[in-house]
C-alpha cells in the first residue's frame, strides 16, 4: 500500500469490496470501518518503524545512568 499519497479510486472500491464481503461473512456492518481502521494504524506503525529506523544507535555511557 502506498503510504506518500491517497488511496486511488480502483484501491478504495476494493477495499470496500473487501469490507463488504466480511461484513457479509461475520453479520457486523461495521466491518469495512474496521478494516480501514487496522490499515491505517498498520501503515502508521510502518511510518513510526521506519522513522525509528533512521536514527542513529546509541549505547548508554556512564553520564546517562
Amino acid at each position: 500500500m502506498e503510504t506518500c499519497g491517497p488511496l486511488n479510486m480502483a484501491g478504495f472500491q476494493f477495499l470496500n469490496e473487501l469490507g463488504r464481503r466480511i461484513s457479509q461473512e461475520s453479520d457486523d456492518s461495521r466491518e469495512s470501518a474496521f478494516l480501514f481502521q487496522r490499515l491505517s494504524i498498520t501503515i502508521q506503525r510502518f511510518n513510526a518503524a521506519a522513522i525509528q529506523g533512521t536514527f542513529a544507535m546509541r549505547t548508554p555511557t556512564e553520564d546517562d545512568i
